[in-house]
C-alpha cells in the first residue's frame, strides 16, 4: 500500500471530483487504503444525513469494499500520541480524527491523500498529496 486516503477524498470521489477520479482510476486498489478511523467518519456522515446517504452511500461503500481498510494499531496510537505532544507543544494542534489518521500514515510509511493540506502541513515527516483538480 502506498496511499492512505483521508475522509475528504471519499467525499470527492462520491461527488465525482475530476482530479480525484482520475488518480483513483490510475491507481491499483492494492496501492490504496483507508484507516478504520476514516470508515467511522464516513459512516457517521451517512448516519447523520439519510437523504444524502441514500444517494452517495452505495458509491462510498463500493469504494471501501474495493480497497484495504487498515485497523488502528498500537503503533498507530504511539505515532499519534507523539504527534499530538509535538503539535500541542508548538501550540499548533490538529483535529482529533486527523491526528489519528496522520499517526496511521506515519507509522506505516504511507503518503496521506487529502485536500486538507493546511492542517496536515503541520505534521513533520508526513507526505501529503492533494488529488483535487
Amino acid at each position: 500500500m502506498t496511499w492512505l486516503l483521508d475522509t475528504c477524498v471519499l467525499s470527492d470521489f462520491a461527488r465525482g471530483e475530476a482530479g480525484t477520479l482520475r488518480r483513483l482510476k490510475a491507481s491499483s486498489p492494492a496501492e490504496i487504503a483507508v484507516s478504520a478511523i476514516t470508515v467511522m467518519e464516513v459512516e457517521y456522515g451517512l448516519a447523520r444525513a439519510p437523504v444524502r446517504a441514500a444517494r452517495v452511500g452505495p458509491v462510498m461503500r463500493a469504494l471501501l469494499g474495493a480497497i484495504s481498510i487498515v485497523p488502528f494499531s498500537a503503533e498507530d496510537a504511539r505515532a499519534a500520541a507523539a504527534l499530538r505532544a509535538a503539535l500541542e507543544g508548538k501550540g499548533r494542534p490538529i483535529g482529533a480524527y486527523d491526528l489519528l489518521i496522520a499517526g496511521c500514515a506515519l507509522s506505516r510509511g504511507m503518503a496521506l491523500v487529502s485536500s486538507n493540506t493546511r492542517e496536515f502541513a503541520r505534521v513533520s515527516g508526513l507526505r501529503v498529496e492533494n488529488w483535487r483538480g
